[in-house]
């Protein structure tokens, strides 16, 4: 037999012998005369007494007992029944204020709107537009193929002009500039358009410097890109080129990065599976840098540290705080550790590249759990995101870290999603006698100069890959077009170009307000499932805020407002969180009824019996008294 099956069989047991002891007692109650029991004779009775003089009977004949009831008509008293009664209603007013105090606090949750508003359509955001800026006197082949390819491109909604604003001379003038120049002249120029349109310019060109075999599709740092026609192409080449390079922006613009990335290997993936991993709910990462010396050697100058303020947090991540502030905050801390050595295998030699390396199977084991990477992430409510600089010992040194094709790391690291990523420095030192220490002057170099440089881009690359895009920009031809080629802008120093943070904003968002969805149905169903769950009023409080923000995300979605629609739907998902693990869930959330009941039976059901029991007793009593008493009063009465 099951538990619960056993738990009903015992209660309906107790149930049925409460019912029957108390109809047993009613009926005696409305009894009040005795009777003689069953099968007696009252001859044999009478004969019993008289054998030897005493009286052997227990019974009494019904005379008797009536006048031992009916005390000669007086009325009983109340007292004791009083007392009794009292004691009762005492112990049966303490019962609901017992439950009452032991019961759960249960705020109301809006089910119903959860479930209305996890039914809706995901976030979305309107197709961003794209303005192809064309010259008015640019031949007819390139103006059908550019309206040919806007006509097929579904990726963003794409028009194609011929400017009023923009002359053909002013085109060709920017053409024969450099791509440096031609960013800065699209990102300073204020146009009546949409604050998050983009726009593709073409450009005729004559001077192959600025243009590469064919036609070059030109990313910018901005909300701009332009592609460079290479004067003397035939005009299908130019036409096919100009075809593809419409929907290839657009698809740029809309995903933040332009196809696959060369570089990418198995172990370090391009686009992170979850854009919402790397940073908190409420849109906050501590990223935190950290210079290991695995192995310091102070006679040989193998100890390095370096200027975090000036050289790190002021040139390189302020750029990219400040360009990432609409995806959320960014705080930034160094440390410098020594002693923390790899926890892997150690590194093999390799003759060919004169160098130890790393295979790309170690690298799971190479960062040590017992480094000492301590952070203020706690105090600040931020996700960490942990940018090691590895500068191994002196005697495995250079080394090389291997991709799973055993070919090396262009950036000499590798990323660990949702914790960070590694970056191997090779110092001056590796592989020769070391620097004379007396002479330097101190025991301690500085990561500095191109080294630094090479570092921080390495690092900044990892840090694109976390947040879901490509190492690096795109640079090399990555379309099936012959004669098409894309190249991209550097964004120096900050790292991140503003239509690529876009899309991180966009996508972001839409991962945030299905999330904040999923926790908060997840959540009405545990609440419907669990009616002795404690729901305080902070945690229903926090639901409703979650449903008002999410409303609101979805307003500014379909109204085009980016950053409005970021805001709150990083608000909604921090909200519905909050609601979710609500620390007083968790605390009752093993206190049910039965559990009361297990508790408290046991210790108040031995008092309880007695006192309703003794009650019972009283009112029959009292009862039987009246009775008999009224009945010797209306005898008396006829008598006379």
């Amino acid at each position: 037999m099951a538990m619960d099956d056993m738990e009903r069989f015992a209660t309906t047991a107790l149930l049925l012998l409460v019912i029957v002891r108390l109809v047993k007692e009613i009926k005696g109650v409305l009894e009040p005369l005795p009777r003689w029991p069953a099968g007696a004779d009252p001859a044999s009775i009478v004969a019993r007494k008289g054998k030897d003089g005493s009286d052997s009977t227990d019974w009494l004949t019904p005379e008797e007992e009536f006048e031992r009831w009916a005390k000669g008509g007086a009325r009983p008293g109340r007292k004791r029944l009083l007392v009794s009664v009292s004691q009762a209603v005492l112990a049966l007013l303490a019962v609901p204020v017992w439950w009452r105090t032991t019961a759960i606090v249960r705020a109301p949750v809006p089910v119903r709107a959860i479930a209305t508003e996890t039914a809706t359509p995901p976030l979305a955001f309107a197709a961003p537009v794209v303005h192809v800026t064309l010259p008015r006197d640019e031949s007819p082949s390139l103006v059908s193929a550019v309206l040919k390819g806007a006509a097929r491109c579904t990726a963003a909604d794409v028009r194609v002009t011929a400017h009023p604003g923009i002359h053909a001379d002013w085109l060709r003038e920017l053409a024969g500039s450099s791509d440096l120049d031609v960013d800065q002249w699209a990102n300073s120029r204020g146009d009546d358009e949409d604050e998050y349109d983009y726009r593709l310019m073409f450009l005729p060109s004559e001077d192959d410097e600025y243009v590469g075999p064919g036609t070059t599709l030109v990313m910018g740092t901005g909300r701009a890109a332009w592609a460079r026609l290479r004067a003397g192409a035939d005009d299908a080449t130019t036409a096919a080129a100009a075809d593809a390079s419409v929907c290839l922006a657009a698809e740029c613009f809309v995903l933040g990065r332009c196809g696959p990335d060369p570089d990418a290997s198995h172990s370090n993936p391009v686009v992170s599976t979850d854009p919402l991993s790397p940073l908190t709910p409420d849109g906050r990462a501590l990223l935190s840098f950290t210079l290991a010396n695995a192995s310091p050697d102070r006679e040989r100058g193998h100890v390095y540290s370096w200027r975090f303020g000036p050289d790190i947090e002021h040139r390189f991540l302020a750029h990219a705080s400040f360009a990432l502030k609409r995806l959320g905050r960014f705080d930034v801390e160094g440390q410098v550790l020594y002693h923390a050595k790899s926890a892997g295998e150690r590194p093999r030699w390799d003759e060919a590249r004169n160098a130890f390396v790393t295979p790309a199977r170690e690298l799971p084991f190479f960062v040590d759990s017992e480094w000492s990477l301590d952070t203020s992430a706690g105090e600040l409510g931020a996700k960490p995101l942990h940018f090691v600089v590895y500068a191994p010992p002196a005697d495995e040194c250079p080394l090389l870290v291997l991709r799973e094709d055993d070919t090396p790391s262009p950036a000499n690291g590798f990323v660990v999603p949702g914790w960070g990523g590694v970056v191997v420095w090779n110092p001056p030192t590796c592989g020769g006698e070391g620097r004379n220490v007396s002479d330097a002057g101190r025991d301690t170099s500085y990561l500095a100069g191109t080294d630094l440089e090479r570092v921080m881009e390495a690092a900044v690359g990892q840090l694109r890959q976390l947040l879901g895009l490509s190492p690096s920009p795109p640079r090399a031809d990555i379309t099936d077009v012959e004669q098409l080629a894309v190249r991209s802008v550097p964004a120096s120093p900050a790292g991140f170009a503003t239509w690529e943070v876009d899309a991180l904003v966009r996508r972001r968002a839409a991962a945030g307000h299905r999330a904040a969805m999923d926790s908060l149905d997840s959540l009405a169903a545990v609440v419907k499932a669990m009616p002795e769950m404690d729901v305080p009023k902070a945690l229903a409080e926090a639901v409703g805020e979650s449903l008002v923000e999410s409303k609101r995300a979805r307003e500014a979605a379909e109204g085009g407002m980016l950053e409005d629609a970021a805001h709150h739907a990083r608000n909604a998902h921090a909200k519905a969180e909050s609601a979710f693990f609500h620390p007083q869930i968790i605390s009752l959330l093993y206190f049910p009824a039965e559990y009361k009941l297990a508790v408290y039976i046991p210790l108040f059901l031995p008092t309880l019996f007695p006192l309703f029991t003794g009650l019972m007793w009283d009112v029959k009593f009292y009862v039987r008294r009246m009775r008999c008493a009224a009945e010797h009063r209306r005898r008396a009465g006829k008598a006379d």
